[in-house]
């Protein structure tokens, strides 16, 4: 991991999903594509792995949001969060960076599968301060489903789900795709676009369908300590163990030793009472990245200073609720790494993610330095090239009688990227999405690194040995794919070009 950096990304996939109706003239349902450039950021969920009953609703059902998190949040961040769609206030909504919008999205997702009967998707309208959404998306479980534009019938879902992500796609409708028709940056100008509220509805006892009360994650302002953190901090930061994206975390900077002994220290600015923690034990990245670094085996974690109880945790990658043995009471706690479980390839410690639950919501820390890290990159991007493209999808194509060829670019202020790539000949289709952090090289380059996804489809069923062309069987008819990356972008007023050659280059 010290090498290629591996970090982050969170992507699911795939193929065409939903089966859902048609809706009225305000909820038009839109021809769906094969496939798309932002996933959900973690791998698809497969319900019967879940081995969970449906949750019991009541007359005034509530549930648990367990991760929530937006790909572009304006500042100040605790204004323009995801969470505000949950909040039932029409004066309040998420809000991307000025200039952001195509490609970008958000996510949540529930402690238990809950059947959803349908959605409703407010959007922001046009005005001066902000761009109106022409269409989205909607991944449910990490799987593609349709294409929307925004009203206030509710769109149908009628199925289980444990995740959902609303990904924007256009400002204006295009007759025949979803992208610019031209290559260059798909949107120029530097209005934000927003959701104002999203209302679930679900069944009740009664057969009646209702709004679902949605209770998010709680933030409470402090800071967070750590006895050694892994370079670069893009990558693994305190505080991506409360970022709600699964596929980043902390990781412990002592690559050559065991993370045994390793601690972190949080201090509230307020008295804060613990009953419980959730943890993400490893690095929830892929399967891959989960085994090759360590997990923790066993932990302590109480008041500052005090007695700390001791807690075995389980090897696996499903989110771990550990009840403590006496509630807690205070402004600061410590975890202590007490013994690990091994990682095949380093020794480098990961927790993905935290939460505390305080009797009656789960709540995290906010220690505020991620906006500060956000404006320090934004300061860097006036003063070089990037200010051109930072924060906006970039867009290239190349469609050929022999291919059709696209591929998108979004780098963010937040310190995160996603690149997707899709190549489509005769007999076969690849898709590429990689994503993950960014750290500054200097004015002119920047590295990225994190998780690299590769699927390929086969379509031929059979070859003509004169034909020049091998059997299907030989081609790999399904590729699927994740590697560890890391790679250099250069990039000038108007172009990006990758040194491995990861993509073609960028002109805008």
């Amino acid at each position: 991991m010290r090498q290629l950096i591996p970090v982050l990304f969170a992507l699911a996939l795939l193929t065409c999903f939903l089966s859902c109706g048609k809706t009225e003239a305000d909820a038009e349902q839109i021809e769906p594509e094969q496939i798309s450039e932002e996933l959900v950021n973690e791998e698809p969920v497969t319900l019967e792995d879940e081995n969970t009953e449906e949750i019991m609703l009541e007359d005034t059902p509530s549930v648990f949001l367990e991760l929530c998190y937006a790909t572009s949040v304006n500042m100040p961040e605790n204004q323009f969060g995801p969470e505000k769609v949950f909040d039932n206030d029409p004066n309040t909504s998420w809000i991307t960076m000025p200039g952001a919008g195509p490609g970008e999205g958000l996510f949540f997702s529930f402690e238990e599968p809950i059947h959803l009967d349908a959605i409703t998707i407010q959007t922001l309208p046009g005005s001066s301060t902000i761009q109106e959404i022409a269409t989205f998306r909607l991944y449910i479980n990490g799987l593609q489903g349709y294409n929307y534009r925004p009203g206030d019938v509710p769109i149908p879902i009628n199925t289980k789900v444990k995740s959902l992500f609303i990904r924007i796609n256009t400002f204006q409708l295009l007759s025949s795709n979803e992208y610019p028709p031209e290559d260059g940056i798909s949107y120029t100008d530097s209005l934000p676009v927003g959701i104002r509220e999203i209302t679930l509805l679900v069944m009740n006892e009664d057969g009646n369908e209702v709004p679902l009360r949605v209770q998010p994650i709680r933030e409470f302002s402090g800071r967070i300590e750590a006895s050694s953190s892994l370079e670069p901090t893009e990558a693994y930061h305190t505080d991506f163990l409360f970022d709600s994206r699964s596929e980043f975390g902390w990781a412990d900077g002592n690559e050559d030793d065991t993370g045994e002994g390793e601690s972190l220290s949080f201090c509230f600015d307020q008295i804060q009472h613990i009953e419980k923690i959730k943890i993400w034990n490893g690095y929830h990245r892929s399967r891959t990245h989960f085994e090759q670094n360590e997990r923790a085996a066993s932990i302590s974690f109480g008041a500052e200073g005090e007695d700390a109880a001791v807690y075995q945790l389980a090897d696996t990658r499903r989110p771990l609720v550990i009840t403590l043995d006496t509630p807690l009471e205070g402004q600061s706690f410590a975890l202590n790494v007490l013994d690990v479980y091994e990682g095949t390839t380093y020794k480098d410690l990961v927790l993905s993610e935290l939460r505390f639950f305080n009797g009656e919501e789960w709540f995290v820390l906010d220690s505020g330095e991620s906006e500060a890290r956000k404006r320090n990159l934004l300061e860097w991007a006036q003063n070089t090239s990037a200010e051109a493209f930072l924060d906006k999808q970039v867009f290239a194509s190349n469609i050929t009688a022999q291919e059709d060829y696209t591929q998108t670019l979004i780098l963010r202020s937040n310190g995160s990227f996603i690149l997707w790539k899709q190549r489509e000949l005769e007999d076969s289709t690849e898709d590429m999405y990689a994503d993950g952090n960014w750290q500054i090289i200097d004015d002119n380059s920047v590295r990225i690194f994190g998780r690299l996804h590769r699927i390929g489809r086969y379509t031929q069923a059979s070859y003509n040995p004169y034909s020049g062309v091998q059997p299907a069987q030989d081609r790999e008819p399904e590729l699927d794919r994740i590697t560890i990356f890391t790679d250099v972008l250069q990039f000038d007023e108007n172009r990006i070009s990758s040194d491995r050659g990861m993509f073609d280059d960028f002109v805008f």
